[in-house]
């Protein structure tokens, strides 16, 4: 009797057992639910690519370092460009009497060199006027690189003018009393007045370019500066123009 009367004691204690009708009562892990999800878990969208996410960027209005580099370099080459030629249209006069001058020089190797050929002593003939023509040659050469500081001044104008004085340097060197045999040398003459025509194309250009100033440079060398000038008389002297000045307070 004892031993029923534990038994039921124990099962009142402990409540309904498992398997018996609970009612509408839900277990604590129903009543939290499942866990969360972790971030590997969570569906992702899909990837874009490093094309598509370029091509975004742009439609955008966004530019990469490469693209901004890029303009800023043009930007800067377009001005030192327009510096040059303000340059050369503070020159131009001297810029057209070099390639006139290598004009008259082609010629005249031109007609020599046949004279050298048939002369029935070639190389006297070439010792008479050979020099003479070579030295002329050497100084359109230095007349060139005192113009444009060596090669520093001019941009795209000196780089058509390297196209006719280099294979001119290359002539200088070559004269010699069979120049006119060579086949070669017909060539190198058309090549230096086809640059010697570009450049003289470059440099009308520049004259009618009136966006180019080119009073921003120094004084063309030859040519007299304003501060040397009177206000009463171009290129009057001081002394000239005090004295004009007492004559007419007289």
């Amino acid at each position: 009797m004892k031993h029923t009367l534990a038994v039921v004691a124990l099962s009142l204690f402990l409540g309904p057992v498992t398997g018996c009708d609970s009612g509408d009562k839900k277990s604590i892990a129903d009543q939290i639910g499942p866990a969360t999800k972790g971030v590997a878990d969570i569906k992702k969208g899909p990837e874009v690519s490093e094309e598509e996410l370029q091509r975004r960027r742009k439609e955008a209005g966004f530019k990469t370092k490469e693209e901004v580099d890029a303009e800023l370099a043009a930007e800067n080459a377009k001005m030192f460009e327009k510096g040059d030629r303000e340059y050369i249209k503070a020159r131009v006069k001297d810029y057209r009497k070099l390639t006139a001058d290598t004009r008259t020089l082609l010629a005249d190797i031109e007609k020599e060199a046949g004279k050298w050929a048939s002369a029935k002593d070639p190389q006297k003939a070439f010792d008479k006027t050979g020099e003479a023509l070579g030295k002329r040659a050497k100084d359109q050469q230095k007349q060139l690189d005192k113009l444009s500081e060596k090669g520093i001044k001019g941009g795209n104008t000196q780089v058509i003018l390297n196209k006719a004085f280099r294979p001119l340097e290359e002539l200088q060197g070559a004269l010699g009393p069979e120049l006119g045999k060579d086949e070669k040398f017909a060539e190198a003459l058309k090549t230096i007045r086809a640059a010697l025509d570009e450049a003289e194309a470059a440099f009308t250009e520049i004259e009618k370019d009136e966006t180019l100033i080119a009073s921003k440079f120094a004084k063309v060398e030859g040519e007299e500066g304003a501060e040397g000038e009177d206000a009463e008389g171009e290129g009057a002297k001081p002394d000239e123009g005090k004295a004009k000045g007492k004559a007419k307070g007289k």
